[in-house]
């Protein structure tokens, strides 16, 4: 059986079998009949056999073939991923013998991700300031886990928005743009107060939504930019998952790609009036570990607010300056 690279979404897979390729013809999966490069099955074994194995089979779990799809985004079509798994299933040596096993991720994975839960309850309420770090680090390997990253591109711009709380005001002083004093800073989701952090978006847009603006509503919108010869490195929540590309050290890639999935979620959650300050706790302390045991200036996660858009948080605002301020009055979308 001959697949061809456009039954998959994951593109490190797709290249793959593109570079591997030894014939042309039609997909016995997608039914694709452009000639597009195809490749035996068997050649695919070995990734699978061991992609499998971090699934077990679970009487409460969900559809193999489900897991995959939702989880790694592995398949362009939902036909065919059933087949091809099929297919694999029985030609590899594993518990799970159909793509309608009912499965879940290996104890192994479940317990570093599901800590996350563990360790919010306990810094809220039981032990704030002493949590168990022996045990992110020498039992979990959390501090492994926040080590990629991306530098950003010296000519990017990125964006800061204050909301006017009265009309007819002038636009904010581009020195009114940066951090708060530490005296004045509140806490966030990710900075403890008195210690503030930088809070930017990669777009105009993004960052009106994260700070509500209504229609009419006057904002000043400060353009930043990186320091010349400096550069900046984010801890990244942002990585669309790559199963293959991480083949040899799939147990831990899954943790690290779960348990980031799990933190940006919270991350992103938008701040709320009624909101009490102890429900920061848990992302402050995962930045200030991240801040510790990376090094690196910040992170980056996806905004909850702005579909598509990306926020940073920078835990140091020196390598960074704003360098113009520009008065918006937001309007209706069109």
């Amino acid at each position: 059986m001959n697949v061809c690279a456009n039954c998959f979404n994951d593109y490190e897979l797709k290249r793959f079998i593109v570079s591997n390729s030894s014939e042309k013809g039609k997909c016995d999966y997608c039914g694709d009949s452009c000639l597009t490069d195809l490749i035996d099955v068997d050649e695919l074994l070995d990734f699978f056999a061991e992609f499998i194995k971090i699934y077990k089979i679970d009487e409460y779990g969900v559809h193999l073939f489900d897991i995959i799809q939702n989880d790694w985004n592995l398949f362009s079509d939902k036909q065919d991923n059933y087949r091809f798994i099929a297919d694999i299933l029985s030609k590899i040596d594993n518990e799970i013998k159909y793509p309608t096993d009912k499965v879940s991720y290996v104890e192994e994975i479940n317990e570093c991700v599901s800590y996350w839960e563990v360790l919010k309850e306990d810094i809220k309420w039981k032990k704030r300031f002493l949590p168990d770090i022996d045990k992110l680090i020498d039992e979990l390997g959390w501090d492994s886990y926040f080590t990629r990253t991306i530098t950003l591109p010296q000519d990017k711009p990125l964006y800061r928005a204050r909301l006017h709380y009265s009309g007819d005001q002038k636009e904010y002083k581009i020195a009114d743009m940066g951090c708060p004093e530490r005296t004045k800073a509140t806490a966030g989701r990710a900075n403890p107060q008195g210690i503030p952090y930088l809070y930017l978006s990669q777009s105009t847009e993004t960052t009106l939504y994260e700070i509500r603006a209504a229609f009419l509503d006057e904002v000043s919108v400060g353009t930043f930019k990186i320091k010349r010869d400096v550069s900046i490195v984010l801890v990244d929540f942002t990585e669309p998952p790559a199963a293959f590309l991480n083949i040899g050290e799939i147990i831990q890639y899954t943790k690290s790609m779960f348990l980031r999935k799990v933190i940006s979620s919270d991350l992103s959650l938008p701040l709320r009036r009624f909101d009490s300050e102890i429900e920061y706790i848990p992302t402050q302390f995962i930045c200030e570990f991240i801040k510790h045991f990376t090094g690196g200036d910040g992170i980056i996660f996806n905004s909850s607010l702005h579909t598509g858009g990306k926020n940073i948080v920078l835990f140091e605002q020196d390598k960074i300056e704003c360098v113009s301020v520009c008065l918006h009055r937001v309007k209706p979308a069109p």
